[in-house]
């Protein structure tokens, strides 16, 4: 199933790209979603190419009881963001979800442009879980998740700019 999802920051495309790479950033994004164990880090800094990499444990009552089953009590979630170095006015690059032992993932396309005094993010992608008869109801369970999840993730990226 695909999802899209846009956001506008008030800030230039250079401070939010040195926001997503910012290792304190970071680290608030991956306490931010309830997760109950975690790391995170970057590779690489703002000026070129890098790599943000979140690894969290988060309960599995955050997701609907009749899932539950599928994942067991936790969810050890892998998050993975690959930015290019600059190339033209914009920033792209590419993102992805495990949930380690779970029958499914996320994937797609993350995108920074600048837009006069703002800088607009996007985000395409596409969940699949593999589970025969129900599959489908899981994937549009984990879309509405992945979405409602970036947009806490973006409305704290606001907090963070506005200091």
């Amino acid at each position: 199933m695909q999802f899209t999802h846009r956001h506008v920051f008030a800030a230039s495309l250079d401070r939010v790209v040195g926001m997503f790479a910012n290792p304190e950033f970071v680290a608030q994004r991956s306490a931010g979603i309830g997760a109950e164990d975690g790391e995170s880090w970057v590779d690489g800094t703002a000026d070129g190419a890098f790599t943000v990499s979140i690894r969290r444990v988060v309960a599995s009552e955050t997701i609907p009881a009749e899932f539950r089953s599928f994942v067991g009590r936790d969810l050890h979630v892998r998050y993975t963001e690959v930015w290019e170095p600059p190339s033209g006015a914009d920033r792209v690059g590419t993102f992805a979800v495990e949930i380690q032992g779970a029958p499914g993932h996320a994937a797609g396309a993350v995108g920074l442009a600048p837009y006069g005094e703002t800088t607009e993010f996007l985000a395409t992608g596409e969940v699949k879980v593999s589970i025969p008869l129900v599959g489908g109801m899981v994937e549009k369970v984990v879309v509405e998740a992945v979405v409602k999840g970036l947009a806490q993730e973006l409305d704290s990226a606001d907090d963070w700019l506005a200091r």
